[in-house]
């Protein structure tokens, strides 16, 4: 006997999961043996496999964040940072590249020389630049140089340190800038920034080469003759183009990793050397 036309209709059954619809049509739907139609058993399946679905991304969710973790509990920087008290692991990039190219004076003589950081926060480097630049007076009270940290972000204060929080090409923080120097000469310019990546290699290289170039024209501005630089970038852009334009500015530019740096990055360092103008 053929069935009744209602169980021959196709029963939709979907589920969200992340935005998505996960759809099923189920045709020609029999009775059972128990008088109950497989209508109620085919959703319950098609809502198993929805939680199933979703359990999978879970998974591979917190298995990405277990392997970051563990990755980090490993790192024997982060250790470092934790014992020496900075604020981020890569305060021992900015330390490597200082003890090898003596960037920051630590004589007496040197005292009004101050330094800025673009894209400061959460503040490692400007903690290791106060550091570095402690100096003792002749009565022997302890003084830490002016230093200006500048960020989109909010930053937590370090002692002498002085933070504008706000975009460093604006006018406005560049007047906060000049107002916070006092007059000083700005012998170092650091960034460690790095723009929202995109995921695609290239686009996301190019787009640090813009921010060397912005920083590069705040320098041109803020940093004294004889100065010093230090940017941060990705292989895979347009690099040999900015060395060219960087030895105009500066009798000499060399590209650094640090060991911090872990090795499956592309980031690397471009160090900027006695401005010539």
């Amino acid at each position: 006997m053929p069935l009744p036309s209602i169980f021959q209709k196709t029963i939709r059954i979907a589920c969200r999961h992340n935005g998505r619809s996960v759809v099923s049509r189920t045709a020609a739907i029999l009775r059972n043996t128990r008088g109950n139609t497989l209508v109620e058993r085919s959703a319950h399946i098609k809502q198993q496999q929805c939680r199933a679905m979703s359990s999978s991304k879970k998974k591979k969710k917190g298995g990405s964040s277990h392997r970051y973790m563990e990755r980090q509990l490993r790192d024997p920087f982060v250790k470092r940072a934790q014992t020496e008290q900075f604020r981020a692991r890569s305060s021992f990039k900015l330390i490597e590249l200082i003890d090898k190219h003596q960037l920051v004076p630590t004589n007496s003589s040197d005292m009004e020389m101050c330094v800025v950081d673009c894209g400061a926060a959460p503040g490692g480097w400007s903690q290791v630049v106060a550091r570095k630049m402690a100096v003792a007076d002749t009565s022997g009270a302890l003084q830490l140089p002016r230093i200006v940290a500048i960020d989109l972000l909010p930053m937590p204060p370090v002692p002498g340190v002085h933070f504008i929080q706000g975009d460093f090409l604006d006018p406005a923080t560049k007047r906060q800038v000049a107002l916070a120097l006092d007059g000083r000469r700005v012998g170092l310019v650091l960034s460690d920034m790095a723009p929202p990546f995109t995921g695609h290699h290239s686009v996301d290289a190019d787009r640090t080469m813009n921010l060397c170039d912005d920083v590069g024209a705040f320098a041109d501005e803020f940093l004294a003759k004889g100065g010093s630089m230090v940017l941060k970038f990705f292989m895979g852009g347009h690099e040999s183009e900015m060395r060219s334009r960087l030895r105009q500015a500066f009798r000499k530019v060399v590209v650094e990793k640090p060991e911090a740096s872990r090795k499956q990055s592309s980031e690397q360092y471009l160090v900027c050397i006695d401005k010539l103008t």
